[in-house]
């Protein structure tokens, strides 16, 4: 059953997996969010004013990185505390490929970092500091397509699949390439493209590639796992997550938490998963090898953005 709230609803214990996050509205924008629980199938539909005409740029340690499209301010949000901090404006308009969040506000070196979309250049703040810091970068294979923090190290992927990673070092964002290594493009090079997602899980980082064809739907037909070996440098093919599930919807705000007796209705050893432009959840059972779906959030409106799964703390 829905609810109408003015702020997340948080429930006791907070819960074990995240939550999915729909932003909708009609012609006034973004006002409305449907929050979806998946561990006890149901949802809440609240009007939460800090999220007014608002995206969440990703959502990480706690947190989510919110940007205001109209004026371009850029905040902080605990969707538990309701605690907001502001921050300096964005530039307008501005077009990212993916937002790093390096650790929790409360870290003195915490790092927020905007990739640019339309060119090799970032945007990033240390927290406490009054304006952004604008940088281009070297080339095109230094720009992060998917990003994740593991191991307290800013991880991502740039467009030839190589595995980077970045810190702030004074004034300047330093990017290193550590594995120059691109993985296969699924069972039918020929006929299918990859959405490839970099997932943190217990201190392990993991490659999510999404393999769909070409000229068809845009929906995933099959779905391969890699785990990087860092003493090797080398990506192993995973075949078996355990009690481990993912959750995955874009460039950011991805997360893997273990299906237990706590976590309800949600299965182990699964990859659970959005598409853009779609409503609905899908389930990658890699024990069965299969694809289920289900149509969680029961809003229809023409201003839908993208769900995103939050992650409480």
């Amino acid at each position: 059953m829905a609810t109408t709230a003015t702020r997340f609803p948080v429930s006791q214990p907070r819960p074990s997996c995240p939550w999915l996050v729909f932003n909708h509205g009609e012609k006034e924008g973004y006002s409305t969010q449907t929050i979806v629980n998946i561990a006890q199938a149901r949802y809440d539909v609240a009007s939460i004013p800090e999220m007014r005409n608002k995206i969440i740029c990703t959502s990480s340690h706690g947190w989510l990185v919110l940007w205001d499209f109209i004026s371009s301010d850029c905040s902080l949000l605990n969707p538990v505390s309701m605690e907001n901090i502001a921050l300096p404006p964005l530039p307008p308009a501005l077009s990212f490929m993916t937002c790093i969040l390096s650790s929790p506000p409360t870290d003195p070196e915490c790092v927020l970092i905007f990739f640019k979309n339309e060119s090799p250049s970032v945007f990033f703040l240390r927290l406490g500091e009054s304006k952004w810091t604008a940088q281009d970068l070297t080339s095109a294979e230094e720009k992060f397509k998917h990003s994740t923090v593991c191991g307290g190290k800013i991880h991502g992927l740039n467009f030839r699949g190589d595995l980077l990673t970045a810190k702030v070092v004074g004034s300047n964002l330093v990017v290193t390439r550590l594995v120059d290594e691109k993985l296969p493009n699924g069972p039918i090079p020929e006929l299918m493209q990859c959405r490839e997602i970099l997932v943190e899980s217990c201190g392990e980082l993991f490659r999510v590639a999404k393999h769909y064809y070409l000229g068809g739907s845009g929906k995933t037909r099959d779905i391969e796992i890699h785990k990087m070996d860092f003493s090797r440098l080398e990506w192993t093919k995973v075949e078996n997550l355990g009690n481990r599930a993912f959750f995955l919807s874009g460039s950011t705000c991805n997360f893997s938490c273990s299906a237990t007796a706590e976590s309800g209705r949600v299965k182990q050893n699964c990859i659970y998963f959005t598409e853009p432009e779609d409503r609905d959840l899908y389930v990658f059972d890699i024990e069965n090898y299969s694809i289920s779906f289900s149509t969680p959030c029961p809003i229809k409106s023409n201003w839908l953005k993208p769900a995103v799964w939050v992650m409480p703390a």
